[in-house]
């Protein structure tokens, strides 16, 4: 029996990627056969436009944008060589995924279809309908075999609401779900509120497989010293000065990761902008504190963290309530820093109880697995 996953693959984020890896290694570990639908998105070199598929919100993305990312996509890595290196270990890390015949377009997916008997939309901003292209393949309407199950699988839409359009649009495509796995509660409402579909609260994807898992992909960075770890998306110097503030109470080097963080100013800090995948994960699995307002560095700061972590949500970030759903589903809201002019660093005073998160997490990713498996286990019938 085979298995195809469409989601957003072949990516230099390290969420995206990770996750992607994670579903599809989960549902390989079961005993089946499974492949990542390799269609192509704008961001890749070889997509091809097409005029019947078209992003919902095409004025998303200005010209001058586009112009200044394809300036960015054809000279940065001719002059940077860690953004060459970089790449390089996504493409290496990505290269364990088993992928399906390459769609360049998507018109060609629905030409000529994968076949799957079990098809998944997998998880990440697939349902947004602000991406920068076309959303509807990952509603799986290009599927044309009547036999087969269609699911989604901790799938997100990052909104809290929905225009009538798109409303109406979501309605149709997910009537002809056979399961609806979402990964936020906010997007299980939403919803409920235009669909009599069922949907269920699942965990993110890098949440399937054991730590034993994410320990065999580990690539060192060899950090001499111990170190508190900052991962910050968008280089926010708020939450830098707490991990800052924290390095130097206890004594600690400060690694950072992601975002540059403008004036940083400590006396003892590295900054890697050539991290990989697995070297991402090793950071994570060694730094005795975690400083982040990642999603998914909150996910590993939880899954691979030996110490305390802390999570942030810049003002105004839409999408933060992936994180607070987190938190709140391990009951552990304290690890989420205020957003304050002043850092008051007795917030992270409280010690994370790493044993009580830990038992509380083994029955939310019984219930994520037992979700999935119950179509996995009837393609192995």
């Amino acid at each position: 029996m085979k298995v195809g996953i469409i989601t957003i693959h072949n990516s230099t984020s390290y969420g995206a990627c990770l996750q992607s890896y994670a579903l599809w290694k989960y549902i390989v570990k079961q005993g089946l056969d499974c492949k990542i639908i390799d269609l192509r998105r704008p961001v890749h070199g070889d997509y091809k436009k097409s005029k019947n598929f078209t992003p919902m919100h095409p004025g998303t993305v200005s010209l001058k944008s586009k112009f200044i990312a394809k300036i960015v996509e054809f000279i940065a890595p001719l002059m940077n060589k860690g953004i060459r290196d970089r790449e390089k270990k996504f493409d290496q890390f990505n290269a364990q995924i088993a992928l399906s015949k390459r769609y360049h377009s998507v018109d060609s997916i629905y030409e000529t279809p994968p076949s799957y008997d079990l098809y998944i939309t997998g998880s990440d901003q697939v349902w947004n309908p602000y991406q920068p292209f076309c959303m509807e393949p990952y509603f799986l309407t290009f599927v044309t075999d009547k036999k087969a199950k269609k699911i989604s699988y901790a799938s997100s839409i990052g909104l809290t609401e929905l225009s009538k359009r798109e409303q109406e649009l979501f309605r149709k495509w997910l009537d002809t779900y056979d399961a609806i796995g979402v990964r936020e509660k906010e997007a299980q409402n939403l919803i409920a509120s235009f669909s009599k579909k069922r949907t269920t609260l699942v965990l993110d994807p890098t949440f399937l497989l054991e730590k034993q898992d994410w320990l065999k992909q580990i690539v060192p960075c060899k950090i001499s010293k111990p170190y508190v770890l900052l991962f910050t998306l968008n280089g926010n110097a708020e939450l830098a000065k707490y991990a800052c503030k924290y390095a130097e109470s206890n004594g600690l080097h400060l690694v950072v990761i992601g975002g540059a963080v403008k004036n940083l100013i400590y006396r003892d800090f590295t900054y890697l902008n050539t991290v990989g995948p697995q070297e991402f994960l090793g950071l994570f699995n060694e730094a005795e504190c975690v400083f982040t307002d990642s999603f998914h560095g909150t996910a590993f700061s939880i899954i691979l963290g030996k110490g305390d972590f802390y999570s942030y949500i810049s003002a105004g970030n839409k999408r933060g309530s992936r994180i607070t759903n987190l938190l709140s589903l391990l009951q552990i809201e304290e690890r989420l820093l205020p957003v304050d002019k002043v850092v008051k660093m007795d917030i992270v005073s409280i010690k994370l109880n790493r044993k009580e998160m830990e038992e509380k997490l083994k029955l939310l990713q019984a219930s994520s697995r037992q979700f999935l498996n119950q179509y996995l286990d009837e393609e192995r019938i």
